[in-house]
Formats: structure tokens, C-alpha cells, sequence
């Protein structure tokens, strides 16, 4: 009817089962002190079932086992004692007998030199809490009342000083709120200030009150350091010596990745614009350094594919972004033979109007991409101030790309801002054209989108195991999978939706309306 070591509930008390006989069986309450085993028939305990007075229940003690006692630790060390003590006393069912019991017991606490309170204590625990090894860990975790706050009267709390003179000072309610309104003025806010700091300035409000007591009986540095991590929650203070932008940018916990906001290709293309570090030449006079180019990128977020790319030396703005824009949404083909490369369309198969585009609070703001918004129904979407990392495919990539070229491009920027004397200018290394570095960036784009392999990517349960984790791979898969969201327009109809638009006044003059006549005849 029942198993050993099942937990029941009889009368609203909490019982296990020690031993099961063919007519009865032996039990012990759970949570009482001072108990002993004791025997009930079978037919009680079905008298019982049927008027609904006992019913099985979780075990309360079912942690333990989970619990694992390494080895050289205390721990390990108390059980194998505390099982020594009783082995000689539980290696068979005659230890629920109390004649039984009571001598073996005798005869350990002779040959241990320990005392009976101690063998009661560890049986009872061996059997209330399921006749394990583990059963006998000490409860370490009772201990200590970590965290809860201790009420001193006289005396001061902690170990007693060595070295310092003294005894110390004893933290009632009131220096306690000394304490609070020194951590809460100098410690909870965005200046940084540190914890010594802290107590200094706690040290000038308590002198204001006690200007008598001497130096070694005022709070020392280490209460107020106890009081602090005792009372405040690290996250809460974290959040409150930090400014909001740090925070959300650089300390808040993650709870997503960026996959989870895209299901397929072509769900969202981020773009953004950076300088890259290198200083280039003009095209048709070498000789002539003319700056550092501005890199525009456009990447779908689900297939890690680069959707489009500008280079040019114009500042960000939104006639680049506009360009950049036009080279994500069409093809491609003609746009890489232009510099020497010849691709097919599987190649870069990249042509389509996104559902959003992602951007910062910049070129994109404006009202001159509403007209994109409105003809094609392209979502736009800007990131809040400050929040780079809310792009951060795009972000990332832009050190991807620059790592490609700096270890060998000539005209590098270089950690030196300042020439030292006598030093050479970086700047006069400058080489490359704006067509060759455009050559190169490109050529870095199609190994990136053809065989970049993306360790860190978020695998769907759905993708296949065998799949390459590579952008076009991403890219083929989710078209095929995930049907895309890419919708084919005309490259003339896109330029236009994203030529800038302003207001104009026309004024006739009015000789113009007799020419017209005159040229109508």
C-alpha cells in the first residue's frame, strides 16, 4: 500500500514511512522534535484513506537529494562522523524496536564517548529526512542570518579590536541615519564618488553632532562599508551612480538578441555611415591628398548580408544616405563591373524594398524619406539619441570592414594624433584612390556575404544543422523558409521616391503669357 520513505499526511501532520510490512508499518512525524518511531496497522491507515483523513504529499526534505558533499570539506567530513555514530544502531529493522534501540545506543555512546542527546538527534534527522547519507548534513544554511540586521544594545557587534585602541562605536537607529543620508547624498548619484569618499563626509556630519567623542569611537570606515552593502542592492545602485544613457547603452541587462525582433530577409536592413581611417588621394591628381572617406553601409539584421554600401568624401547626409539607399534596393551587377569586378546576380542577390529600414536620429529623420514611406510602405524606424547599440549589426561590421584594409593600406590613421618633432606625417602615406579603396571595399563585402562564417548567430530550431552560417546561405535559406520580405520595385521609381524634395515659389512675368500666344500661332 505504501513505500518506504513516502511522505503522507495523516490528521494534518506530516509523516513518513520508515518500514513496510505485510500488516503494518512504521512511521515518524516529519517536523517534530523529541519524536520516535512508531507502529500503525494497515487497516487503520485504509480506514483513514477512506474517511479522508490521510493523503500522500510532497517530500519537504526532497532537496537534499540533490545536495553533494565534496570531498575534503566539512560537509563531507560531518556526515561520514555523524553516519559512524548511528551505522552500529540502523543496520537492520530492529532499531524501531525501543528495547532494541535503547541498548545499541547505550553501547555507541560507550565506545564513541559521545552523549544520547546527540545519537537521538542524528536518528530522528536520519529518519525524519529520508534515510540518506545526506539526511545527516549539518544545516549550515540556518546559520549566520545573512543579510538581516543585528540590534545592538552596549556593546559593539563584530569581533572585538586588536591593534587600534578602542572599542568602537555601536551603529544604533540614529547613526544609521547619518549613514543613509551620507550614502544617499554623496554615493547614490552619477558623480562616482567612491565609498572613502562617502565616510569622509559622513565623519564632517557626525562630528557636527558628537563633538566630543574621540577619533577611534566613531564609525569606522568599515561599518559604514557594511551598512552600505548590507542595505543597498547593487543593481538598484548601479542604476542610480549611472546616467541614463550609460545605462541603457552600456549596463542594462539583455533579455533578447537581435534575431528576435526578424523572422525572415529582408524584415529589417539597418544603415549607417562611418569615417574610415585612411587618408586617400584624388583621382586625377595624386599628388593631391584629399581626406578621409565616409563608408556607408546597408545590412539585412537576419542574414548578416550587406544589403548596399557607398563610399564617397562627402560629409553624412542624407543625399549619401539616399545613394547608399539605392544601391541596397537595386541591382547590384552593374554597379561592381564599374569597378572591375564581375559578378552575377546570385553572386550579391540583394534587390528589393525592406519591410523597415533602421537608422539613427540623423539623415533619416527628415521628412525628405517620406516619400519612400509613403509610395512603398517601408517602415522607418530611428534608434534613440545615444543608442548606437541599438544597430549594433551595422556598428559591428564597420570594424569588420576596416580590419580588412588597415594591416595593409598605405595612408593608415594611426593611434598619434599630435606629430612628434622630427616624427613623419601618416597622412603622407596616402596611396590609394577613392576607386581603389572603393575596389576594396567591395571585394571585403562579397567575401563577408559569400564565405564570412557567422560563429556567434543565433540558430532557429527549424535551420537545418548542415547549414552554413554564412550571409547567403542565411540569406537562400530564409528566402526559401521564411518566404522574405523583399519586394521588387523599379530602380527609377526608388531614385525618385528618395530624391529630395523642397518647396518652391514660381513667379510669372508678364511678358511670358504673349510669347506663349505667339509661339501656339
Amino acid at each position: 500500500m505504501f513505500q518506504i520513505n513516502e511522505v503522507v499526511e495523516f490528521d494534518g501532520e506530516l509523516l513518513r514511512i520508515l518500514a513496510a510490512y505485510p500488516e503494518e508499518v512504521v512511521w515518524i512525524p516529519v517536523l517534530k522534535d523529541g519524536v520516535f518511531p512508531a507502529i500503525v496497522a494497515n487497516n487503520e491507515l485504509s480506514a483513514a484513506i477512506e474517511n479522508g483523513l490521510l493523503a500522500r504529499k510532497p517530500d519537504p526534505f526532497e532537496y537534499l537529494a540533490y545536495e553533494v558533499a565534496k570531498e575534503g570539506t566539512i560537509n563531507k567530513k560531518k556526515i561520514e562522523q555523524n553516519y559512524q555514530l548511528i551505522k552500529p544502531i540502523i543496520y537492520d529493522d530492529q532499531c524501531f524496536l525501543p528495547k532494541v534501540r535503547s541498548a545499541r545506543i547505550a553501547k555507541v555512546i560507550e565506545e564513541y564517548s559521545t552523549t544520547k542527546q546527540t545519537v537521538y538527534r542524528l536518528l530522528r534527522r536520519y529518519w525524519q529526512r529520508g534515510q540518506t547519507v545526506n539526511a545527516l548534513l549539518p544545516d549550515y544554511k540556518n546559520s549566520g542570518g545573512k543579510g538581516k540586521p543585528r540590534n545592538a544594545k552596549d556593546k559593539k557587534l563584530g569581533r572585538p579590536r586588536i591593534n587600534k585602541p578602542g572599542i568602537g562605536a555601536v551603529i544604533d537607529a540614529n547613526i544609521a541615519r547619518l549613514f543613509r543620508i551620507a550614502i544617499e547624498k554623496h554615493m547614490l548619484t552619477e558623480k562616482g564618488n567612491s565609498l572613502q569618499y562617502v565616510h569622509r563626509q559622513f565623519t564632517a556630519i557626525y562630528e557636527a553632532y558628537y563633538p566630543q567623542i574621540p577619533e577611534e569611537e566613531k564609525p569606522s570606515f568599515w561599518q559604514l562599508e557594511h551598512f552600505y552593502k548590507r542595505e543597498y542592492h547593487q543593481v538598484a545602485t548601479i542604476k542610480k551612480r549611472s546616467s541614463k544613457i550609460e545605462y541603457q547603452k552600456d549596463i542594462r541587462p539583455l533579455f533578447g538578441t537581435v534575431n528576435a525582433s526578424v523572422l525572415e530577409p529582408g524584415s529589417r536592413f539597418e544603415i549607417d555611415a562611418t569615417i574610415a581611417d585612411i587618408y586617400l588621394v584624388s583621382n586625377s591628381e595624386r599628388q593631391n591628398i584629399v581626406g578621409r572617406p565616409v563608408v556607408y553601409m546597408v545590412i539585412d539584421v537576419f542574414s548578416r548580408m550587406v544589403a548596399g554600401v557607398y563610399v564617397g568624401m562627402e560629409n553624412p547626409s542624407y543625399a549619401t544616405a539616399m545613394l547608399a539607399l539605392i544601391n541596397a534596393l537595386t541591382d547590384k551587377v552593374n554597379f561592381c563591373k564599374a569597378y572591375g569586378l564581375e559578378i552575377s546576380f546570385e553572386d550579391w542577390p540583394v534587390a528589393g524594398l525592406p519591410d523597415a529600414i533602421l537608422a539613427d536620429r540623423g539623415e533619416l529623420i527628415g521628412h525628405q524619406i517620406e516619400s519612400l514611406e509613403r509610395t512603398f510602405s517601408v517602415r522607418i524606424e530611428n534608434i534613440p539619441p545615444y543608442r548606437g547599440d541599438a544597430k549594433g549589426v551595422v556598428e559591428r561590421y564597420f570594424r569588420t570592414v576596416q580590419a580588412v584594409f588597415k594591416p595593409h593600406a598605405p595612408g593608415v590613421v594611426t593611434e598619434t594624433i599630435i606629430k612628434k618633432r622630427g616624427g613623419k606625417d601618416y597622412r603622407l602615406d596616402a596611396k590609394l584612390t577613392i576607386d581603389a579603396f572603393t575596389g576594396i571595399i567591395l571585394n571585403a563585402v562579397l567575401f563577408h556575404n559569400c564565405h564570412h562564417t557567422l560563429e556567434d548567430y543565433d540558430r532557429e530550431i527549424d535551420m537545418p544543422t548542415d547549414l552554413p552560417m554564412t550571409p547567403l546561405s542565411l540569406w537562400n535559406w530564409g528566402l526559401q523558409n521564411r518566404t522574405g520580405k523583399l519586394r521588387s520595385a523599379s530602380e527609377d521609381a526608388v531614385t525618385v521616391a528618395l530624391l529630395p524634395r523642397i518647396k518652391a515659389t514660381l513667379f510669372m512675368s508678364k511678358f511670358i503669357a504673349p510669347l506663349n500666344r505667339l509661339k501656339c500661332v
